[in-house]
């Protein structure tokens, strides 16, 4: 396997980002719309121009002779060689207008049509290289990424090539225009070809010297994960070809634009394009492809919907932005489909099996859509025959278009998901502003080394609770930094719906890092409420760690685990360490555990119990007993006010009805009792044991500790008393 530095690699990307540039220039200007328009002025039918469009789809036909090439040369050099080859075989199509400028139209378009089929033919051979080398340099962390910012910068280019060409070109060019074009893409081409021969031979995607391609063929029609792969991919591919070949023609035959015109429709494609590649290139390695393969075949319908409306538009204006709507729209769907498809064909197949899987991608992708732009001019061309006016037979071919995504659509559902997000989950994080925010500071993570920085970042994404980040919090778990721990285990805590696997690495830093950040992990694990965990989180209380016993013992509260109660229990009782007591009686109180006061009454009997903790164990004693919701607010009122705070449990008292055990008069005769210095708690005991809505245990337990006038002389303790006797019923 080739090992490549983080150094090394980002050059070999900033060598293969100039490659682009020089590449898409040159494509622009040697396929798609400008060879379209030269076609066309040089009279050619739908079908030819079906035909010429076609071309560029077939030359994935050919990738198998490169197959048989890597055999024997370098996939780098098969690459390089393929891509110089199809720029001096497209060298003769210069002379096509000087042939049309001498009246020879004829001639000059068969001379397009062939330097066009040449140049794909080499493409092909080529192209054997592109998938191998685009998985070398994309990684594994973010290749999505990579994947996206090539689209961009190929959009970008388009744009700007697109752009220059409307400007140059006007409505009407002349054959000068047109060679001035070709020449500068094909030497753009052949200085970018040579970049090529920089990228290291990406061995790790080279297939076994013994293997067969046709049993790689079969194996891939056995798995059921790829022909599903492939059953939606053709679809796409069809209607991609169909549509990118005739969105180019359908302005000049039903608005009646010009070459300029048209060149802006384009453009407004590409930038469809780029406003997908800046979306994505921040979501598709978070989310995953899979969802954002089917958003963007919805996307793709229904930018085409506007051609089953074709309006009538009477001004320049309203035209002009109707086919610039569209464009974009159909631009942005497209494009982003093929990016999410491509994204996932890497993470679905294995790395040995990339090249002879991507001959079956591209053979598959060529076919089809060879198939969807030949069909498309036979269709325009037989509707015309029909007598149709070009709005009909655009609105029926694209309606046929429309109809084919939405199979395409329903299908990727079987999809596997390869750890994806759901398409639900992905559009809400597509819609949530805050989510975005958060995949930004995710973007803003990924680019900082600094501890301090990473720790400051990592605290804002934990505020923005947002759960997409969780995945990407999950190396940092594994920091040597402390702080770095601490803080991405506190932001982990924050966020809502953490995933198995999240819990998963989380645990395993538990296990891993004690007396540090272990008792943080164990709060993550409480949090989240996954009780799967309880195993882990009961093996915990053995531990050494006393902040990992006490967050494992709050944990498995929050988990409801009424099986650990026994062992918390004798944590509350034997331990005098205050944080655990005090961890110790909430968490039963958070289970409830009415049979628990005699464990927690123990604690308030020790001497060495400190006020504070006695303090805690009251609130949890009033939890388990039923009455924190009475007693709270009375008791917070008499530890700073004294006074008013018997004034409100009078009020209390008053309140309570005639019914239950004994009169008004004995509960206000225990009341007075309790709160009286020194206390006297024979009453109190008296209406605690005769209360039915005590647990029989603990009346007696509560009633002896009313009695004994060292514990009930605790001032919070001995007010919990009064407080329960005034309530007893």
């Amino acid at each position: 396997m080739i090992q490549i530095s983080p150094g090394r690699l980002r050059r070999l990307r900033e060598s293969w980002y100039l490659f682009t540039v020089l590449n898409s220039f040159s494509f622009s200007l040697l396929s798609g719309s400008l060879i379209t328009l030269l076609a066309l002025s040089l009279g050619a039918s739908g079908t030819a121009v079906g035909a010429l469009n076609a071309f560029g789809f077939m030359t994935f036909f050919f990738m198998p002779l490169g197959r048989v090439l890597i055999s024997r040369i370098r996939i780098v050099d098969a690459f390089g060689w393929g891509w110089i080859l199809r720029y001096l075989f497209m060298l003769p199509v210069l002379a096509a207008p000087f042939l049309a400028g001498r009246g020879r139209e004829d001639a000059a378009l068969f001379l397009v049509l062939a330097a066009t089929a040449a140049f794909n033919v080499f493409r092909g051979i080529g192209l054997i290289g592109n998938n191998p080398v685009l998985a070398l340099l994309g990684g594994e962390r973010d290749r999505g990424a990579f994947l996206s910012n090539i689209q961009i910068i190929n959009s970008l280019v388009s744009i700007a090539t697109y752009l220059a060409v409307a400007l140059v070109l006007g409505r009407s060019a002349s054959p000068g225009r047109y060679t001035l074009f070709l020449g500068a893409g094909i030497a753009a081409g052949l200085v970018g070809s040579l970049l090529l021969f920089r990228i290291p031979e990406p061995e790790e995607y080279r297939p076994p010297r013994a293997s067969s391609w046709s049993a790689v063929i079969r194996e891939a029609v056995r798995s059921k994960a790829i022909r599903d792969y492939f059953f939606v991919f053709s679809l796409v591919a069809f209607v991609a070809g169909t549509a990118r070949t005739f969105l180019v023609v359908y302005p000049r035959s039903v608005y009646g634009a010009g070459d300029d015109d048209v060149m802006l429709y384009t453009l407004a494609a590409s930038l469809g394009a780029v406003a997908m590649g800046m979306l994505t290139r921040k979501l598709v390695d978070r989310l995953g492809a899979k969802p954002l393969y089917g958003i963007f075949t919805a996307v793709s319908a229904l930018s085409l919907l506007p051609v089953l409306v074709s309006p009538g538009l009477a001004s320049p204006a309203p035209v002009f932005v109707f086919l610039s709507v569209l464009n974009f729209t159909a631009g942005f769907g497209l494009a982003g489909q093929e990016n999410a498809a491509q994204t996932y064909y890497f993470a679905l197949i294995p790395p040995e099996r990339t090249l002879d899987l991507a001959v079956i991608y591209y053979l598959i992708y060529g076919l089809a859509g060879a198939l969807g732009s030949t069909a498309g001019g036979l269709v325009l061309d037989g509707l015309s025959a029909l007598g149709l006016a070009p709005a009909a037979a655009y609105r029926i071919l694209f309606a046929g278009l429309f109809l084919l995504l939405i199979a395409a659509l329903a299908r990727t559902s079987s999809l596997v998901r390869l750890g994806a997000s759901s398409v639900r989950e992905s559009l809400g994080i597509l819609f949530n502003l805050r989510d975005l925010r958060a995949i930004g500071l995710l973007d803003r993570l990924d680019r900082t080394n600094r501890p301090d920085d990473e720790i400051e970042i990592i605290r804002e994404i934990g505020q923005s609770g947002r759960p997409v980040a969780q995945k990407e919090l999950l190396p940092y778990l594994r920091s040597p930094r402390f702080d770095v721990r601490m803080e991405a285990l506190t932001a982990l805590s924050n966020l809502r719906d953490l995933k198995p696997s999240t819990l998963e690495a989380v645990a395993r830093e538990m296990e891993g890092h004690p007396f540090t950040t272990a008792y943080l992990s164990a709060r993550v694990l409480g949090k989240a409420g996954n009780p799967a965990f309880v195993p882990v989180l009961r093996k915990s209380l053995a531990s050494e760690d006393y902040m990992l016993r006490g967050a494992a013992m709050v944990a498995l509260g929050r988990l409801g685990d009424a099986k650990s109660i026994p062992d918390i229990e004798g944590i509350v009782v034997s331990t005098d360490n205050p944080r655990l007591v005090i961890q110790g009686a909430y968490a039963l109180e958070l289970l409830g555990s009415a049979g628990s006061v005699p464990a927690l009454v123990e604690v308030l009997r020790k001497e060495r119990t400190p006020d504070f903790v006695r303090d805690e164990v009251v609130l949890s004693l009033a939890a388990v007993l039923g009455v924190f919701e009475r007693f709270y607010p009375m008791y917070r009122t008499w530890t700073a006010d004294p006074d008013r705070g018997q004034a409100l449990l009078r009020d209390t008292l008053e309140e309570a009805t005639e019914a239950g055990p004994g009169s008004a008069r004995e509960r206000d005769r225990a009341v007075e009792g309790m709160l009286s210095d020194p206390p006297r708690g024979a009453e109190a005991a008296r209406v605690l044991l005769s209360a039915e809505g005590l647990d029989a245990r603990a009346a007696a337990v509560l009633a002896e500790a009313a009695v004994d006038t060292a514990l009930s002389s605790h001032r919070g303790f001995r007010f919990l008393l009064a407080v329960l006797a005034a309530l007893a019923v």
